[in-house]
């Protein structure tokens, strides 16, 4: 038997010829599909069959839909299991099954022939018209992100080879503007057939998209094939700023049997950069994170050292406890091996924690550098109606929840700067924990500790920031006693383009300034 999902879901003997299925058996087979080799639970199949008119006997029903599918397709084994059923294949019998496996084998071997057969297995979205459905979509998402990034290394392996698709590759970019491999390799692509000019154009228009949907300016790296284009010395140079790209993350272990894992980059005084609510060192690294542009700027000035708070990122894991206190072990633990004393930044939501550390260990910070956060939860989200509403949003509907966050974000955001910015926050942390550190986000409060801060401190906040008011920047410079408040003007929640020059020259200053 042979089965596609890369696409509509169907069945196949084994000679080829298609096996008719009913609305019914194709929802339960993809949803079986989905979850090949793993028990799909059954209250959720009834779920996806019948919805809120539920048959009077649904185990009943279901069973005889399964007896059906059974029939349907002779020589598939569908085992009962409690508390469902789970269908058993060979992966290779199911084109996503195949597609992985040679992406795989690619990886291994470098070729775009490999490459190229896997995407030629597509045929349309993966599970089209079950996407959206809530056994299939997590598998549909994986999927999809795993032929965009099979499709961005066939062009750059066609490329290698001496023989790229270019109107195939200026059709992915045209589609996904704001992929920064896909649109390096076409600057490669335009370059080595002799258009220099629409090479630095295609640049041009990426930084403009960038900054005006994302408020980010192009990465270290495709920086740097921007000057090797203009100078003609594409081949083979060195970047001039260590990329953020070049981050390699090494494990620590932490109190509470906790393993984060974090990764350095660049020569000067220390700089611990908290993470926000969820994020991943290796989203920062590929530029995405709407953090990455001050950072790389900052990898210029300072030692830096990210870290991934326990559950998010590379740093996964059972999450137990989402309280303050772990937080604060997490990033004690981080600080020490860093050579403390150092100095921390605090981004989003960070700023409790980098209180707490400061107030409890003085020992081991040097200077305190706050960005678009807050001290105390309570005083500063001021509607627990819509604090609940949004975090039972990102644990029943994390793929809606992550695009209302966006919003907030970048006001005004584009379809694709929200679904960018959607794709950065679900590649953080699965949705459950996600919720939980909202949740504490709302109700963590260390206004009493400000007080006991002994570091100097810099605060810089967007007087329109939607995602932390501008009160929260105001708690911190009243309650700290060696504080600077700097507001910046603008809807934004963390550093636009246009302000990041201001922004990294403030910081370097106060960060480099001896005392």
């Amino acid at each position: 038997m042979r089965f596609r999902v890369l696409g509509a879901v169907r069945a196949f003997t084994e000679e080829g010829a298609p096996i008719v299925l009913g609305g019914r058996r194709r929802a339960l087979l993809a949803a079986l599909l989905a979850r090949a080799g793993r028990v799909v639970p059954a209250e959720r199949l009834a779920a996806l069959l019948w919805g809120a008119e539920q048959p009077a006997d649904p185990a009943g029903a279901l069973h005889s839909q399964i007896s059906r599918l059974r029939r349907t397709l002779p020589g598939v084994v569908i085992d009962t299991a409690p508390p469902g059923y789970v269908l058993r294949a060979d992966p290779d019998e199911i084109d996503a099954g195949r597609f992985d496996r040679l992406v795989a084998a690619a990886r291994r071997r470098d070729t775009a022939e490999l490459l190229g057969e896997a995407l030629a297995l597509w045929e349309g979205p993966a599970y089209a018209g079950f996407a959206d459905d809530e056994v299939a979509r997590l598998e549909a998402i994986r999927l999809e992100e795993a032929r965009l990034h099979a499709t961005e290394a066939w062009h750059r392996a066609l490329l290698d080879a001496g023989r790229p698709e270019l109107p195939a590759l200026e059709a992915f970019v045209a589609g996904h503007p704001l992929r920064e491999r896909a649109r390096d390799t076409l600057m490669r692509t335009l370059y080595a057939l002799g258009r220099q000019t629409e090479a630095l154009d295609a640049y041009r228009e990426y930084a403009d998209r960038l900054a005006g949907e994302l408020g980010l300016e192009p990465s270290a790296a495709i920086q740097d094939t921007r000057l090797l284009i203009l100078r003609h010395e594409l081949p083979g140079t060195r970047p001039s700023v260590t990329p953020l790209s070049m981050l390699e993350a090494r494990y620590l272990a932490a109190p509470g049997a906790r393993t984060i894992a974090t990764a350095s980059l660049g020569d000067g005084p220390p700089l611990v950069a908290l993470p926000g609510w969820v994020s991943s060192i290796d989203v920062i690294a590929s530029g995405r994170d709407p953090r990455s542009s001050l950072l790389q700027r900052l990898v210029g000035h300072v030692r830096l050292t990210l870290y991934d708070r326990f559950g998010t990122g590379l740093s996964r894991g059972p999450v137990t406890d989402f309280g303050l206190e772990a937080a604060v072990a997490e990033l004690r633990t981080v600080a020490e091996r860093a050579g403390g004393p150092v100095s921390l930044l605090a981004m989003s939501e960070a700023g409790p924690i980098a209180v707490a550390l400061a107030a409890a260990s003085p020992e081991l910070v040097r200077r305190l550098v706050f960005f678009g956060t807050y001290a105390d939860g309570p005083g500063t989200f001021l509607r627990p109606d819509l604090n609940a509403a949004l975090v039972t949003m990102v644990r029943t509907h994390w793929g809606l929840g992550a695009k209302l966050f966006a919003d907030l974000y970048r006001p005004d955001a584009t379809d694709a700067a929200a679904r960018h910015l959607a794709e950065v926050l679900r590649d953080s942390a699965d949705r459950e924990v996600a919720a939980a550190y909202l949740a504490g986000t709302y109700e963590t409060d260390v206004s009493a500790l400000l007080g006991r801060v002994r570091a100097p401190a810099l605060i810089l906040h967007y007087r329109g920031d939607r995602v932390i008011p501008f009160a929260g920047g105001r708690q911190l410079a009243a309650g700290l006693p060696e504080a600077r408040l700097i507001p910046l003007d603008g809807p934004y929640h963390l550093p636009d383009v246009t302000d990041l020059d201001r922004v990294v020259a403030t910081i370097s200053s106060f960060l480099t300034t001896p005392g």
